[in-house]
């Protein structure tokens, strides 16, 4: 009993995250799919996503980030970011530590996604993970970006 009981708490937290974050999407879609077309549109999609869609999600979630920097990162400078993914929330949690634009690698799949799969494939770098070419290029596609700075 208390296995089904896990499961049925678990498919509650996913359908509410999910709604959690279509919301802001479909409201805002007209103007990120505008942003999305513009050549210099993506550091306005990285501020929206930044500060309204993240704390959106990690509000209506029940998390409240603090941001504690030991060594603030040097603006115009390249990192590499990485979250292990444990939880739906580390991009989220990612965007609301770094002021700095920055550009996500992700699967191809989520381009498959309605709407949002519109978005992310313009601001995201995509990757087959099945491919090692594929794998290999991001390093490549990542050093061309050169995303404006606030």
């Amino acid at each position: 009993m208390k296995k089904y009981f896990k499961k049925i708490l678990l498919l509650i937290w996913r359908t509410w995250f999910y709604l959690l974050a279509a919301i802001p999407i479909i409201f805002l879609f007209p103007i990120l799919g505008f942003l999305a077309i513009l050549k210099n549109g993506y550091p306005l999609i990285f501020w929206i996503a930044r500060n309204i869609w993240a704390p959106f999600i990690l509000f209506g979630s029940g998390f409240y980030v603090r941001t504690k920097h030991y060594k603030r990162l040097p603006i115009g400078t390249s990192f590499l970011l990485v979250a292990n993914h444990t939880s739906y929330l580390d991009p989220f949690v990612m965007l609301r530590v770094s002021k700095n634009p920055f550009v996500f690698v992700g699967k191809k799949e989520l381009v498959k996604i309605p709407i949002f799969g519109f978005i992310y494939k313009r601001a995201a770098i995509m990757v087959d993970r099945s491919n090692p070419k594929s794998r290999w290029g991001v390093y490549t596609r990542a050093r061309r970006l050169n995303p404006i700075f606030f």
